[in-house]
């Protein structure tokens, strides 16, 4: 076999790939809602540094503020009125909390959700490798010696209820980074490479608020409608019904809940008198297919309310033409 033949035989199987992917892949509704189970506004204070390295722990923690500001279904408590009200306060050096600093601490800024942490350990490495200079029909035919630099940060994470004092969540996290320098070039040192792991540490500690604190799902409502697989997709997303259309569909994916969260709907009309009610019980990945039969309903204008955990996720009006 020739090196064309093996080309367009790769680039086939991949076409198929993604095809294969595609087939069954199911696209998510048209909205997104993210719940928060509970009032998330967040202060990050200063974290504690046992590493070698003094600037780490204010860059792990700069990173997690940034990522947060960012983050869905947040409140992050500006940096600079937090410093100010420690200092104030004579709070500036907090070191170990007791409940009783959190709680002061909370009771200033009105968060719900402290966050503190310790970097405790930051490893480096240097070891010699080769990197391709020049590639040829996918080979490579000329390699140049190199060292690759690597970095890993080591960490702990804990929230804390400001009301309470009490901790809640504590997690070891570790991130790492490498960059791969060829000989005969300039390495700029680890600080770069730390603050990328600080990325990672800032990703993971986002995943476990949202993962504790909120749930997300994706809804729709459409005229009609496919199965596909274990999911719906649905089809003629629309707002504007008529008797025609016999019925009203919503599809729901629960992308973040628990195991058996209650999920309740409430069809309603203009003057808010329940047409439909019905009560679910959902986990991670659920998808769900709810309708209304317009057989006996009059037109005019509706919503469709869904809750989660008795918290509303979504309310979505539609019209019933006549």
């Amino acid at each position: 076999m020739d090196d064309t033949a093996g080309i367009l035989i790769a680039v086939a199987i991949g076409v198929a790939l993604v095809a294969a992917l595609f087939f069954l892949m199911i696209p998510e509704p048209a909205q997104r809602t993210v719940i928060a189970t509970e009032r998330l506004d967040v202060a990050v204070l200063t974290f504690g540094n046992s590493s070698a390295w003094s600037g780490a722990a204010e860059t792990v923690r700069a990173r997690i503020e940034t990522k947060l500001v960012n983050t869905s279904g947040m409140s992050v408590f500006s940096r600079t009125r937090l410093d100010e009200l420690l200092t104030e306060q004579m709070l500036g050096e907090v070191g170990l909390l007791d409940s009783a600093t959190v709680a002061q601490i909370g009771s200033l800024t009105g968060v719900t959700k402290l966050l503190t942490g310790v970097v405790y350990g930051i490893e480096t490495r240097s070891e010699e490798t080769t990197v391709c200079e020049e590639w040829k029909d996918g080979d490579c035919i000329q390699s140049v010696p190199a060292t690759q630099y690597s970095v890993r940060v080591l960490g702990q994470v804990e929230v804390l209820n400001a009301q309470t004092g009490q901790i809640e969540r504590a997690e070891d996290l570790e991130g790492s980074a490498s960059m791969i320098v060829k000989q005969g070039n300039t390495f700029a040192g680890y600080d770069a490479l730390i603050a990328q792991s600080a990325d990672d540490i800032a990703s993971e500690v986002a995943s476990l608020l949202t993962s504790t604190y909120t749930r997300e799902l994706h809804y729709g409502l459409y005229s009609s409608y496919k199965a596909k697989r274990n999911g719906y997709v649905g089809q003629d997303e629309t707002t504007r019904f008529s008797y025609s259309d016999s019925e009203a569909y919503l599809i729901v994916h629960f992308t973040r809940v628990r195991r058996d969260e209650s999920f309740g709907l409430v069809w309603s009309d203009s003057e808010g008198t329940v047409v439909k009610q019905e009560d679910d019980l959902v986990s991670d990945g659920a998808w769900r297919l709810y309708r209304l039969d317009f057989a006996g309903v009059p037109s005019g204008r509706f919503t469709v309310t869904g809750t989660l955990n008795g918290i509303e996720a979504f309310e979505k009006a539609f019209i019933l033409n006549p």
